[in-house]
């Protein structure tokens, strides 16, 4: 497949990934749901919790067979359509891909678990399942978030990245055979410039054989402080967007009924929410921040819009604790590449690669800028709106009349629903557009400065219609499922029907 089917296959992958985070994030929200109902319900024995535990474990249920089935679909996606991914497969992603497996059945086991028990259990024996549940969960978003942060950060490789672009630091230890990894780099390049596609050599056995071993620790990827921060900031956000739609879901039906047992609900919930999305930007964000401006310079260049070098004290105390610290510029990377000059690496020109990179990088300059600005502007409307939300519920002194006199002249119902829905909204725009940035702000390179998306495309030419099809049943399985969620969430007794039916049975 020629190099300008690239931006089209990593569309069709990003919406594959973004659907499955939809699933993923309730995933991980809504057991902190289910156990803070479990909680209230424990101390309180008032059965509107104990439904409220019915309903969000239905949901959880069902999402959890669409995780599965998007999951799989992304991986099979991946595996066809980027066939050189299976290098970072069987080396640095090895280990956790594998413990990912086991996480993965273990979520299987102890949710068939907590619905076979609920309401036999003891209270606590369904919260601590539930909690179990939630730990595998976690474990299994952090390993996946492992692999990764090592295409953004290819821990282990050494000086291998610093030597092709001088402006990137070190990667850790040297635990790869860096020979092997600039052969494979430089067969690649060969059989793209021959072909115009270079996946097909990783499947030559000769090759495999003359390269080797190219990893000594398959642990390496665990060891990555930027793998640490990627798991906080990562997991954390996708808790904030699953608990959020429960939120959501709650307020709804306070909106639309007026029980103020659903008030009682949101007031369970609030608390674990208000924990999660306050530690997102002032704990975990500011740590991830630090990562990226130590380990990935160009993209907080494209993040801070730094086509130049430049100075900002906030950004630079932020970014790396002193306040006088610039903002290095794309000029400032061009001449480190220049520094290249003469240089080669077998027929390959080193400062012509870093200077095309860099140019291919700075691109997309505009784009990650705002996108970066718009993720942190969202962020604030789900902070403040999450404030306004519990001074509306709860009493917190000045802020709470603060909030009853600027809106006094709306029904708390609608006020409570407003509050909410800005909540999810604003979680759920910062956590894409974060993901965005993430991703975007590490192209060209789909392993930052080792390897690039056209060296591990598929060979195989791919017809338009089907990549239509795909999306059409990518997005139907989307579709179908948040319906099935809202049905078992709103009507949970015609859902029972609808499945009777399905399966034959009066």
């Amino acid at each position: 497949m020629a190099a300008e089917s690239v931006p089209m296959l990593l569309l069709i992958s990003s919406l594959g990934i973004y659907i499955h985070a939809l699933f993923l994030s309730i995933s991980l929200g809504f057991p902190w749901v289910i156990v803070s109902l479990l909680v209230s319900w424990w101390r309180t024995r008032d059965e509107h919790y104990f439904a409220a535990v019915k309903t969000a474990t239905g949901v959880l249920g069902l999402n959890f067979a669409l995780g599965a089935a998007t999951g799989t679909l992304v991986e099979f996606g991946l595996v066809q359509a980027w066939p050189g991914s299976i290098f970072v497969i069987a080396t640095f992603g090895f280990i956790p891909l594998t413990l990912e497996l086991i996480a993965f059945v273990g979520e299987i086991v102890l949710l068939i678990l907590f619905i076979v028990t609920l309401g036999k259990a003891r209270a606590s024996g369904s919260i601590f399942i539930m909690s179990a549940y939630l730990a595998m969960a976690v474990l299994s978003g952090a390993l996946i978030t492992t692999v990764n942060s090592w295409l953004n950060v290819p821990w282990g490789t050494g000086s291998l990245a610093s030597n092709l672009y001088p402006f990137l630091p070190g990667y850790g230890p040297e635990t790869a055979n860096l020979g092997a990894l600039v052969q494979l780099k430089l067969e690649l390049v060969r059989a793209f410039a021959t072909s115009g596609s270079a996946s097909q050599v990783l499947q030559n056995a000769g090759l495999a054989r003359s390269v080797g071993l190219a990893l000594s620790d398959p642990y390496i990827a665990f060891l990555s402080p930027y793998n640490q921060a990627s798991i906080l900031h990562n997991v954390n956000a996708a808790m904030i967007v699953g608990v959020s739609i429960a939120l959501v879901g709650y307020a709804h039906r306070y909106f639309k009924t007026g029980d103020f047992k659903y008030e009682r609900i949101l007031r369970a919930i609030l608390p674990v929410l208000f924990i999660l999305l306050v530690v997102q930007p002032f704990i975990f964000g500011d740590f991830m921040g630090k990562m990226v401006a130590s380990n990935q310079p160009t993209k907080l260049a494209l993040m801070e819009g730094a086509s130049t070098t430049r100075q900002n004290p906030l950004v630079g105390f932020l970014a790396y604790g002193d306040p006088s610290h610039p903002i290095l510029g794309f000029e400032s990377f061009r001449e480190w590449c220049n520094g290249l000059a003469g240089k080669t690496l077998d027929s390959l020109d080193l400062k012509q690669q870093c200077l095309s990179d860099l140019s291919r990088a700075e691109a997309r300059l505009l784009v990650v800028n705002t996108a970066y600005y718009l993720k942190v502007a969202m962020g604030v409307v789900a902070l403040v709106s999450l404030l306004g939300l519990e001074a509306t519920v709860f009493k917190l002194g000045i802020l709470s009349k603060l909030v009853h006199r600027i809106f006094s002249r709306v029904h708390r119902t609608k006020l409570v629903f407003a509050f909410s829905f800005l909540v999810l909204a604003g979680a759920i725009a910062s956590s894409m557009l974060g993901w965005f940035v993430r991703e975007g702000g590490r192209k060209p390179w789909t392993v930052y400065g080792i390897l690039h998306p056209e060296e591990i495309i598929t060979a195989v030419s791919i017809s338009p219609i089907v990549l239509f099809l795909f999306v059409l049943t990518f997005a139907g399985v989307a579709t179908i499922g948040l319906v099935g969620m809202y049905v078992v969430a709103t009507r949970p007794l015609k859902f029972i029907e609808l499945l009777r039916k399905g399966a034959g049975v009066e």
